[in-house]
Parts: C-alpha cells; sequence; structure tokens
C-alpha cells in the first residue's frame, strides 16, 4: 500500500496576521529631553534602577498594547476626529510609585486642554472598537523603571513643555530595550478631521 505523504506543516498551520504593540503619546522637543533626562539621574541617585533613556521619554495619552497591524489604519481615522489645543505641560515634581517600581516626572496641575485630549482620544477609541484599561489619567514622565527603593513626592524647578503634536507610537521589543517609531504625528492647533502625518 502506497503510504500518504504528510501534510506540509507551513501550509496546515493557519497563518496569523502580523501584530504590533502601540500607543498614544506626547513626544518632547530636544531640549525638555534633555531637561528630563538630568531629572531622571538626580532621581537615579536617591533611588537607584534604570533609567529611561533620554530619546525614549514621553508623556503616555492611551495605552493600545498589541494588535493586529491592519488595525493601524483604524486607529489613525479615530485620532483623526481629535481636535488638539495648544498647551504649556509644567513639570514641577518628582515622585515614585511602589506598586510598579518606577520613577516619575509629573504636575501639581494638569491643563484642561490635556485632560480634554487625553479623554477625547480614549472615547475616539473606544468609539472605534478598541479596548482599553479604565483607570484615571494622571500625566507623567517615566524617568526609572525597577527602582531599588520608593521615595516622597517632591517639588523641583519647572521644566515648561510647550506641546506642539500628539502622536501615534510603535514600541518594539529587541534584546538592547524598547525601541520605538513615531507612525503617525498630529500638530496642537490642528482641526479635528483635518490632521497633519508624517510617517516616519
Amino acid at each position: 500500500m502506497a503510504r500518504r505523504a504528510a501534510p506540509d506543516a507551513a501550509h496546515s498551520l493557519p497563518v496569523r496576521p502580523p501584530k504590533v504593540r502601540v500607543f498614544f503619546a506626547l513626544w518632547p522637543d530636544a531640549d525638555v529631553a534633555a531637561r528630563l533626562d538630568a531629572l531622571g539621574a538626580e532621581a537615579h541617585a536617591d533611588c537607584g534602577g534604570r533609567r529611561t533613556r533620554r530619546d525614549t521619554l514621553h508623556l503616555t495619552l492611551a495605552f493600545i498594547g498589541d494588535i493586529d497591524a491592519v488595525r493601524v489604519p483604524a486607529l489613525i481615522g479615530a485620532a483623526d476626529t481629535v481636535a488638539v489645543e495648544p498647551l504649556t505641560l509644567c513639570l514641577d515634581r518628582v515622585g515614585s510609585w511602589r506598586h510598579n517600581r518606577i520613577a516619575w516626572a509629573g504636575t501639581q496641575s494638569v491643563p484642561a486642554a490635556l485632560t480634554t485630549l487625553a479623554n477625547g482620544l480614549i472615547d475616539a477609541l473606544r468609539a472605534a472598537g478598541f479596548q482599553l484599561e479604565r483607570r484615571n489619567f494622571a500625566p507623567h514622565v517615566t524617568l526609572l523603571r525597577r527602582i531599588h527603593d520608593a521615595f516622597p513626592e517632591r517639588d523641583v524647578a519647572p521644566v515648561d513643555w510647550r506641546v506642539e503634536r500628539f502622536v501615534l507610537v510603535e514600541s518594539q521589543r529587541l534584546p538592547q530595550g524598547a525601541q520605538y517609531r513615531i507612525l503617525a504625528q498630529w500638530p496642537a492647533g490642528g482641526s479635528a478631521g483635518c490632521p497633519v502625518r508624517t510617517e516616519q
């Protein structure tokens, strides 16, 4: 009896769509990033841990997580509906959170325009069918991860951050650490439905 050939495993398994890990954020210019990096160096002297690289410092607006790559255009379409008002964010506090072992830079006064942006973006994403964690918006920039010791909040010399855009970012996990790639951006002062986007 002739033996039936085994099916080719490469053709018998379903093809999984490629995934991307993405989030929306505010991305600082070089001057603000340098000042935040200096705050990270000061905090590191207090609590140890792993410093965030200067070129990856950011403030997360909405974390999406892992999604099928084909859904990225829907993310961009949802963000197209969100108007971005010009604003200045004053980062004048540093502190730490014991539960996730990070040190952060934050603000004593959250601009109303920033809260409106974050809430509007989350509402637009949920309306487009994306599932997001339900949590209060607590704007901060992560300066350190895996800190050794928590420390109390304290005032610092203000870092005035003129927000000029928000961005959609892909996070790639590599052996040397996370690498970020900006997929699209929306300028402050733009009207909903009329964004200017630049893919990198």
